[in-house]
Protein backbone atom coordinates (compact mmCIF):
# COMPACT_ATOMS: atom_id res chain seq x y z
CA UNK A 1 0.00 0.00 0.00
CA UNK A 2 2.97 2.43 0.80
CA UNK A 3 4.70 2.08 -2.29
CA UNK A 4 1.02 2.79 -4.07
CA UNK A 5 0.03 5.91 -2.22
CA UNK A 6 3.62 7.62 -2.90
CA UNK A 7 2.54 7.57 -6.68
CA UNK A 8 -0.77 9.78 -5.75
CA UNK A 9 -0.37 13.79 -6.53
CA UNK A 10 -2.08 16.16 -4.15
CA UNK A 11 -5.34 16.15 -6.52
CA UNK A 12 -5.53 12.50 -6.06
CA UNK A 13 -4.30 11.51 -9.44
CA UNK A 14 -1.91 8.22 -9.29
CA UNK A 15 1.15 8.03 -11.71
CA UNK A 16 0.94 4.99 -12.44
CA UNK A 17 -2.53 3.43 -13.06
CA UNK A 18 -2.69 2.26 -16.18
CA UNK A 19 -1.75 -1.26 -17.83
CA UNK A 20 -1.32 0.83 -21.27
CA UNK A 21 -1.24 4.05 -21.18
CA UNK A 22 -0.37 6.13 -17.71
CA UNK A 23 -0.63 9.80 -19.11
CA UNK A 24 -5.09 8.74 -19.40
CA UNK A 25 -5.63 5.58 -17.21
CA UNK A 26 -8.86 3.63 -17.92
CA UNK A 27 -11.46 3.90 -15.26
CA UNK A 28 -11.31 0.49 -14.88
CA UNK A 29 -7.87 0.64 -13.73
CA UNK A 30 -8.76 3.89 -11.60
CA UNK A 31 -11.37 1.49 -9.79
CA UNK A 32 -9.18 -0.98 -8.78
CA UNK A 33 -6.52 1.40 -7.30
CA UNK A 34 -9.20 3.22 -5.77
CA UNK A 35 -10.77 0.00 -4.16
CA UNK A 36 -7.66 -0.64 -3.26
CA UNK A 37 -7.05 2.21 -1.18
CA UNK A 38 -10.84 1.64 0.53
CA UNK A 39 -10.56 -1.55 1.75
CA UNK A 40 -7.32 -1.45 3.40
CA UNK A 41 -8.41 1.81 5.01
CA UNK A 42 -11.23 -0.69 6.20
CA UNK A 43 -9.44 -3.44 7.17
CA UNK A 44 -6.86 -1.41 9.44
CA UNK A 45 -8.54 1.51 10.39
CA UNK A 46 -5.60 4.15 9.11
CA UNK A 47 -7.25 7.79 8.64
CA UNK A 48 -4.40 8.34 6.09
CA UNK A 49 -5.63 5.63 4.09
CA UNK A 50 -9.31 7.76 4.35
CA UNK A 51 -7.64 10.50 3.51
CA UNK A 52 -6.11 9.24 0.13
CA UNK A 53 -8.88 7.63 -1.42
CA UNK A 54 -10.92 11.14 -0.64
CA UNK A 55 -8.81 12.32 -2.61
CA UNK A 56 -9.15 10.29 -5.85
CA UNK A 57 -12.79 10.29 -5.13
CA UNK A 58 -13.44 13.61 -5.15
CA UNK A 59 -11.06 14.16 -8.32
CA UNK A 60 -13.42 11.60 -9.94
CA UNK A 61 -16.54 13.68 -8.85
CA UNK A 62 -15.58 16.33 -10.91
CA UNK A 63 -15.41 14.18 -14.03
CA UNK A 64 -18.75 12.84 -13.51
CA UNK A 65 -21.49 14.65 -16.21
CA UNK A 66 -24.69 15.39 -14.19
CA UNK A 67 -26.20 12.23 -16.00
CA UNK A 68 -23.93 10.05 -15.06
CA UNK A 69 -21.36 9.70 -17.92
CA UNK A 70 -17.91 8.96 -17.03
CA UNK A 71 -15.30 9.48 -19.81
CA UNK A 72 -13.73 6.12 -20.14
CA UNK A 73 -10.20 7.35 -19.93
CA UNK A 74 -9.31 10.39 -18.05
CA UNK A 75 -5.91 12.48 -17.68
CA UNK A 76 -4.21 13.95 -15.00
CA UNK A 77 -6.53 16.98 -14.03
CA UNK A 78 -9.72 14.54 -14.11
CA UNK A 79 -10.65 15.63 -17.69
CA UNK A 80 -12.21 12.98 -20.16
CA UNK A 81 -9.85 12.49 -23.02
CA UNK A 82 -12.48 9.90 -25.07
CA UNK A 83 -16.04 10.43 -25.52
CA UNK A 84 -17.09 7.10 -24.95
CA UNK A 85 -17.06 5.59 -21.35
CA UNK A 86 -15.94 2.09 -19.62
CA UNK A 87 -18.96 0.88 -18.12
CA UNK A 88 -16.70 -1.39 -16.01
CA UNK A 89 -15.15 1.70 -14.55
CA UNK A 90 -18.42 3.07 -14.10
CA UNK A 91 -19.77 0.69 -12.25
CA UNK A 92 -16.64 -0.15 -10.39
CA UNK A 93 -16.32 3.88 -9.15
CA UNK A 94 -20.12 3.65 -7.91
CA UNK A 95 -19.17 0.58 -5.96
CA UNK A 96 -16.60 2.74 -4.03
CA UNK A 97 -18.38 5.95 -4.15
CA UNK A 98 -21.00 3.71 -1.65
CA UNK A 99 -18.07 2.50 0.12
CA UNK A 100 -17.08 5.98 1.20
CA UNK A 101 -20.60 7.11 1.81
CA UNK A 102 -21.18 4.53 4.21
CA UNK A 103 -17.69 5.64 5.98
CA UNK A 104 -18.12 8.69 5.71
CA UNK A 105 -21.69 9.86 5.46
CA UNK A 106 -20.86 12.32 2.91
CA UNK A 107 -23.87 12.59 0.28
CA UNK A 108 -21.90 13.47 -3.14
CA UNK A 109 -20.63 10.44 -3.08
CA UNK A 110 -24.07 8.61 -2.85
CA UNK A 111 -25.56 10.69 -5.31
CA UNK A 112 -22.34 10.30 -7.76
CA UNK A 113 -22.93 6.62 -7.21
CA UNK A 114 -26.75 6.53 -8.36
CA UNK A 115 -25.81 8.64 -11.13
CA UNK A 116 -22.78 6.19 -12.41
CA UNK A 117 -25.22 2.74 -11.93
CA UNK A 118 -28.27 4.75 -13.88
CA UNK A 119 -26.30 5.44 -16.17
CA UNK A 120 -24.71 2.15 -16.75
CA UNK A 121 -28.56 0.87 -16.31
CA UNK A 122 -29.68 2.24 -19.19
CA UNK A 123 -27.20 0.98 -21.55
CA UNK A 124 -28.00 -2.80 -21.19
CA UNK A 125 -29.75 -5.11 -22.88
CA UNK A 126 -33.29 -6.32 -21.58
CA UNK A 127 -34.42 -8.32 -24.92
CA UNK A 128 -32.63 -9.34 -28.28
CA UNK A 129 -30.78 -12.95 -28.34
CA UNK A 130 -30.06 -14.19 -24.89
CA UNK A 131 -26.20 -14.10 -25.58
CA UNK A 132 -26.58 -10.93 -24.68
CA UNK A 133 -29.68 -10.35 -22.86
CA UNK A 134 -28.51 -8.41 -19.28
CA UNK A 135 -24.97 -8.39 -20.19
CA UNK A 136 -23.10 -5.25 -19.88
CA UNK A 137 -20.59 -4.09 -22.60
CA UNK A 138 -17.30 -3.18 -22.43
CA UNK A 139 -17.71 0.41 -23.88
CA UNK A 140 -20.57 2.95 -24.32
CA UNK A 141 -21.15 3.37 -27.30
CA UNK A 142 -20.43 -0.54 -28.02
CA UNK A 143 -17.45 0.43 -30.07
CA UNK A 144 -15.32 2.26 -27.78
CA UNK A 145 -12.16 1.42 -27.36
CA UNK A 146 -12.91 -0.67 -24.30
CA UNK A 147 -13.19 -4.00 -25.14
CA UNK A 148 -14.99 -2.77 -28.52
CA UNK A 149 -18.30 -5.37 -29.06
CA UNK A 150 -17.97 -7.37 -26.10
CA UNK A 151 -19.92 -8.11 -22.97
CA UNK A 152 -16.99 -9.09 -20.67
CA UNK A 153 -18.17 -11.12 -17.91
CA UNK A 154 -16.46 -8.98 -15.16
CA UNK A 155 -18.53 -6.00 -16.07
CA UNK A 156 -21.30 -8.02 -15.33
CA UNK A 157 -20.25 -8.91 -12.38
CA UNK A 158 -18.58 -5.09 -11.15
CA UNK A 159 -22.48 -4.10 -11.97
CA UNK A 160 -24.49 -6.72 -9.91
CA UNK A 161 -21.62 -5.79 -6.82
CA UNK A 162 -22.57 -2.19 -7.34
CA UNK A 163 -26.29 -2.37 -8.08
CA UNK A 164 -26.04 -4.25 -4.32
CA UNK A 165 -24.26 -1.87 -2.86
CA UNK A 166 -27.27 0.65 -4.19
CA UNK A 167 -29.52 -1.55 -2.32
CA UNK A 168 -27.54 -1.38 0.99
CA UNK A 169 -27.35 2.06 1.16
CA UNK A 170 -30.91 2.90 -0.50
CA UNK A 171 -32.16 0.83 2.05
CA UNK A 172 -30.11 1.64 5.26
Amino acid sequence: MNWALRWQRENGWFEKCCLSDNSQPLTHTIGYALRGIIEAYRYGGDASHLETARRTADGLLTALTDDGFLSGRLDADWRGVVNWTCLTGSVQLASCWFLLYQDTGEVQYRDAAFAATQYVRRTVKIDGPPETRGAVKGSFPIYGRYRAYEYPNWACKFFVDANMLELTVRWS
